[in-house]
């Protein structure tokens, strides 16, 4: 697990892919552990929408989230972004 995960509730993370929420939620994956991948995500619930500009991801936390009171966006980049067919995009 990996510090982010501990210290934002919302952001869960994974090796297996099939504990994944895929279709509401954002996953990304930036390393790779011994005999797969780790996997991070933050479900549609708290996110206002997502919108991606050259690779790079900016989610915007939805107001009723915890994650609204920490920050105002958070930005991803790395090798593997999915953003699932149900997550809001602007």
């Amino acid at each position: 697990m990996s510090t982010l995960t501990k210290k934002v509730p919302e952001i869960k993370s994974s090796k297996n892919p099939d504990e994944i929420p895929w279709e509401t939620s954002v996953v990304w994956s930036n390393y790779a552990i011994e005999n797969g991948r780790m996997y991070e995500w933050i479900e549609d619930r708290h996110i206002r929408y997502v919108s991606w500009t050259n690779g790079i991801v900016s989610i915007i936390p939805s107001p009723d989230s915890f994650l609204s009171e920490k920050c105002q966006c958070f930005v991803l980049s790395g090798g593997f972004i999915w953003v699932g067919s149900k997550v809001k995009v602007g």
